[in-house]
Formats: C-alpha cells, structure tokens, sequence
C-alpha cells in the first residue's frame, strides 16, 4: 500500500483505529466498469488484505452503465460530469462496454438479468459491496435482482477487458 499515496490513507487509517482497538470496517469508495482506478492501483486488495470491506458507491456510473440513452443526460450536466458524460457517451469503446454487458445479461435471460444488474455483479465479483442508488420501487427491485444469479469469472474477464479500453481510470 505504501508505494501508492491514496492507499497509504487507508493503511494509515486502519493501523490508527487499530492502536485504539477498533477496527476499521470498511471504506467507501467510487468503483466501476468505468472508474476502475481502486482496482489497478491497489486499493481494494489492499483493503482485503486489511479485512477492510469496501462499499463501492456509483457502481452504474452515474448512470451511464444502465443502457438508457444518455444523450439527454449530457446536455442536462454542469462542470466535471458534463466533461466525463461527454467524453463516454457515444465513443466505440463505451458502445463496446455496453455490448458486452448486453451479452453477458443475455447469458442469464432466465435469471432476467438487466444492464444494471451487470455493473453490480461485477463489482461484487471484485469483492466490493456496491451500493447503487435507486429512485423508485421498481429500480430498487431490478438492483436487488442481481443476488438472483452469478457471473462466471470468465465474464468477469470478458468485461474487464472491454472496460480496459476506456481511457480515463486514472483520475488525474
């Protein structure tokens, strides 16, 4: 955790809380197909390693991983999310993340798996806790439908790989 400035907090965090006796229990963290940074810099290993759990907050991207069509939503957007929606919305590689999240819902037609439901299972697959957000009864009840099934590491990968080619992971 050391080598990486934002993971050292969490160590630091966790060896502070423990000097007193209370453990850390978990981390709040931005985490998805589309901010993977967590994963590539270290993070959410070194929060397993920690036993510390994370609660991955935005895991559908503020929307964008839903398959609604976000045109609208960019317009509607101010200052930095106007800036990440425009960037995403419409590109190759953010059509190709939506395709193979498509597929892999496909694959478990039988379970009614949605593009939502996607984005949670993958962010569970990295051992996160994600907590979407959720405006109305029936969103709540489409989210909760992604404990109904599992995903196989090989779409784990297969996801990974289309989220990869998306440029902006690192937040700097």
């Amino acid at each position: 955790l050391v080598r990486y400035g934002l993971d050292a907090t969490c160590a630091c965090h966790h060896a502070a809380l423990a000097k007193r006796g209370i453990p850390l229990a978990s981390n709040q963290i931005q985490c998805s197909l589309l901010y993977r940074y967590p994963e590539e810099n270290g993070l959410l290993q070194g929060c397993q390693d920690l036993g510390v759990d994370v609660l991955a907050y935005s895991p559908l991207a503020l929307g964008l991983l839903t398959g609604k069509d976000n045109t609208e939503t960019v317009n509607q957007n101010q200052g930095p999310r106007k800036q990440l929606f425009q960037k995403t919305v419409g590109t190759l590689e953010f059509e190709n993340l939506l395709t193979s999240m498509k597929g892999v819902a496909s694959s478990h037609s039988g379970e009614n798996a949605n593009l939502p439901q996607v984005a949670i299972k993958w962010c569970r697959s990295k051992g996160t806790i994600p907590i979407p957000g959720a405006g109305n009864l029936r969103q709540v009840q489409s989210k909760c439908g992604a404990l109904d099934w599992d995903m196989s590491p090989g779409e784990v990968k297969y996801l990974d790989q289309a989220a990869s080619k998306l440029s902006y992971s690192d937040p700097n």
